[in-house]
């Protein structure tokens, strides 16, 4: 009967599958124009944000998700100065890539100036200060407008966005015309990363955004982690024209973190990169089984 002691949150991962969380605590809940939004305190994750009924971070374990999406792509490159982020926004991306030392500039751009308000008053815990930091200007806008616009290069681009849903804008920045533009908005040596949905629950979706950015850039490898708050295994894209993340290894990672990264990192080293970036075999082999590109024309979206 403890089960009656709590608010759920019923998510659904597949059309097939869902998964549940207790809700110790409601902290904040409105409406966006775009949006649904939530901060809630789960009663094993601690607080958390929700934007349409999706967990996007906890406090438990949102430094996994965090570290998993900036450090490789960061550290590959070697020698960041000019990064800009699309969406991220809980301010923790944009706290991650603030700690490399040689990072004078970050652009982060998000559409929702709503959610950016809400996490500033309710979740200092993931931002850290990262709004403040003079290092950092905010845009609020489209991500894809920003991208095809701007006339800046970067030396890194983080893609921290919402999935590509058939009734949302973000399918778009999952397209083979949208990663084009991404590689030639990077400066020379450049490396983008993405979020890449779930190898294990939407392997499909997982696929083929792997398979676009394969055939735009010369480099590009998935990889993936555990996420308990996602409950299941995460996926992420990191790809480059002109590094190979296949030359990283453990030993060169955790001197590049050494020398680049302030404060001691709670997930991410040589060891956990290695993990990271070691597919399993039946992984491997239902990902061979799309060979799809997405376009404008005809994107990509996870299961409805």
């Amino acid at each position: 009967m403890e089960m009656l002691r709590w608010n759920w949150l019923i998510e659904w991962s597949t059309p097939a599958s869902a998964h549940m969380h207790a809700i110790k605590r409601v902290i904040h809940h409105t409406r966006s124009r775009y949006q649904d939004i939530m901060i809630v305190e789960y009663e094993e994750l601690g607080k958390a944000l929700i934007l349409d009924g999706k967990t996007q971070s906890t406090l438990y374990d949102e430094h996994v998700y965090h570290e998993a999406l900036v450090h490789p792509a960061m550290i590959l490159h070697g020698e960041p100065r000019r990064v800009l982020i699309l969406g991220g926004g809980e301010g923790a991306t944009a706290r991650e890539v603030l700690r490399f030392k040689t990072v004078e500039k970050v652009v982060m751009v998000d559409i929702d100036d709503v959610v950016i308000d809400i996490v500033k008053r309710y979740l200092p815990e993931m931002h850290s200060g990262a709004f403040d930091d003079p290092r950092l200007e905010l845009v609020i806008g489209d991500g894809y407008k920003y991208v095809m616009e701007t006339g800046e290069k970067y030396d890194v681009v983080i893609a921290d966005l919402a999935d590509p849903l058939e009734a949302g804008p973000a399918y778009k920045l999952y397209t083979k015309e949208f990663y084009e533009r991404i590689s030639s908005i990077l400066a020379p040596g450049g490396v983008f990363v993405t979020q890449a949905t779930s190898p294990t629950q939407t392997t499909m979706t997982h696929a083929v955004i792997y398979n676009t950015i394969k055939s735009v850039f010369k480099y590009a490898s998935p990889y993936h982690v555990y996420i308990k708050s996602f409950d299941g295994v995460w996926g992420f894209v990191v790809a480059s024209n002109e590094k190979d993340p296949a030359t990283l290894t453990p030993d060169i990672i955790d001197k590049r973190i050494e020398e680049l990264v302030d404060g001691d990192n709670r997930f991410y080293d040589g060891m956990s990169h290695l993990h990271m970036f070691t597919i399993l075999r039946n992984i491997r082999r239902e990902m061979e089984q799309y060979r799809e590109v997405a376009t404008l024309d005809k994107p990509v979206f996870m299961p409805a």
